[in-house]
């Protein structure tokens, strides 16, 4: 997946994030990763969790397997749509000795469609499917829009001397005179021809649109997917709008994190849309970025220095109930970030990679023989004696 800004010559890629073979149920995942902790050193009763999950009713489910697992409520790190608060670092580091910190963004999984992005409410009437994660979907959506919109605007085809040209809107080009200010942005220089001055102008011109000849390279790459140049009005371009040729601009005027997802995803929202599941793709994009600014976060802070720690990110997977599976949780590593107590090189790890991440949650067994009995724990609260609270003077 590649992103380019036009402004600039650097290209960040985001690494390949594997789904297929990964995806771990929430009960064996907890377990083995309470022993995982153990196996860095952490201690039992010393364990301080926390999460960083959407506040979605469907991320229950792995709210009580962490607290049943590690004796304790999670401590709250998290904003929706899976982005994770730094300021709470010190916070958290006050609540125990050995600290870990799960963050995972979120995406619906219908079992029956196989689709990702929708998720059936069993507190809604009838079968009401809704976005999941509604927060991540609300800010990928008006591209997505944008996107649909410019495949059924821009039209190819052949005139009768041969030419291949591509038809476009005003709105999707920047020009130098009238720059796009925000919304979809075309790289022509990846389409169409430029003279022998190195200039793009237009085979011919018309009221809203601007015509030009296709590249000799682009003309080749539709040929060897077996496009077919139609004469006359042509055809949309369709599902060959891949995100190699177009950008988003957007002007951010607010500052703070109340965006900090939109800002993460805006610089690959052209791989989103194009995507087969949006919703999945932003998911996966999303907990790259943010695994990356938390880790760094949490070596520019004095709050985690000296302590044991273990942060680990990855996707929580939203299992529609039907009639042959109750509502579960997946959970897909994507990397983990390990400091031990003494800060010493020789035991300091570097980020886990997904792979590496995976092997050694499954060396762990999924059995956890210091998990809690929650349901003798609220029995025995509920049996204790009311305390007489009263204000003193």
């Amino acid at each position: 997946m590649l992103s380019k800004y036009r402004e600039a010559n650097v290209i960040r890629e985001v690494a390949p994030f594997k789904v297929d073979g990964l995806a771990i149920p929430y009960p064996e995942f907890v377990a083995r990763l309470y022993n995982l902790c153990k196996e860095l050193g952490f201690r039992k009763g010393l364990i301080m969790p926390s999460r960083a999950f959407c506040s979605d009713e469907n991320q229950g489910l792995p709210i009580i397997l962490l607290t049943k697992h590690f004796g304790t409520f999670p401590f709250n790190h998290g904003r929706v749509g899976g982005i994770v608060s730094v300021d709470r670092h010190g916070p958290h580091s006050q609540h125990g000795e050995d600290l870990m910190i799960l963050q995972a963004s979120h995406v619906g999984y219908d079992p029956d469609t196989g689709t990702y992005g929708t998720y059936r409410r069993p507190q809604m009437t009838g079968r009401c499917l809704s976005d999941s994660c509604g927060k991540l979907i609300h800010v990928i959506t008006p591209y997505l829009d944008q996107y649909h919109f410019a495949r059924e605007r821009i039209f190819l085809r052949k005139d009768d001397q041969g030419h291949c040209l591509i038809t476009v809107k005003n709105s999707f080009i920047d020009f130098v005179s009238n720059p796009v200010a925000q919304g979809l942005v075309l790289r022509l220089n990846n389409i169409v021809a430029e003279n022998r001055m190195g200039v793009i102008r237009p085979f011919t011109s018309a009221s809203t649109t601007q015509t030009y000849e296709v590249s000799e390279p682009f003309k080749r790459r539709l040929d060897d997917q077996g496009y077919s140049w139609l004469p006359g009005g042509g055809q949309s371009i369709g599902n060959l709008l891949t995100s190699d040729l177009f950008y988003f601009r957007q002007d951010f005027h607010e500052t703070d994190d109340s965006i900090l997802l939109e800002r993460n995803l805006i610089e690959f929202m052209p791989d989103i849309v194009s995507a087969t599941f949006p919703p999945l793709r932003a998911a996966k994009t999303n907990i790259q970025l943010e695994f990356a600014r938390v880790v760094e976060s949490i070596r520019r802070s004095d709050d985690y220095k000296g302590r044991t720690l273990l942060y680990i990110a990855g996707l929580n997977i939203d299992i529609s109930e039907n009639e042959e599976l109750p509502v579960m949780n997946y959970f897909v590593p994507w990397a983990a970030h390990v400091q031990l107590k003494d800060g010493t090189p020789e035991k300091f790890m570097h980020p886990i990679e997904q792979d590496a991440l995976y092997a050694k949650l499954m060396a762990q067994s999924p059995e956890n023989l210091d998990q809690i009995d929650l349901k003798e724990n609220i029995r025995r609260i509920l049996k204790t004696p009311r305390l007489d609270i009263r204000s003193s003077r």
